[in-house]
């Protein structure tokens, strides 16, 4: 490997970069950042105020994330991604 990577897509990935001693620091931050960037929860639409609007307002509720950045990279959890950082495995 040349350097640190521009993108990080997998869980694997991560764990290759914590690996290596110079790059370890910067993964866990990189770890960080994902789990910063990952709300709880989101906001969807459910159907418009008025009907023959679409394109006017929306009456929305607010979810439980069902794709967190930590899940799409391939982690099971949050705290996986926590003790990652944290060094416990």
């Amino acid at each position: 490997m040349r350097g640190y990577p521009k993108h990080i897509n997998t869980k694997h990935d991560y764990l290759n970069l914590m690996s290596v001693p110079e790059f370890s620091d910067r993964a866990k931050t990189d770890l960080q950042k994902l789990i910063d960037a990952s709300p709880a929860k989101v906001t969807r639409a459910i159907r418009p105020v008025k009907a023959e609007e679409p394109d006017g307002e929306w009456e929305t509720e607010e979810i439980v994330n069902p794709a967190p950045l930590w899940k799409l990279k391939g982690f099971k959890t949050k705290t996986e991604v926590l003790n990652l950082i944290k060094g416990v495995k």
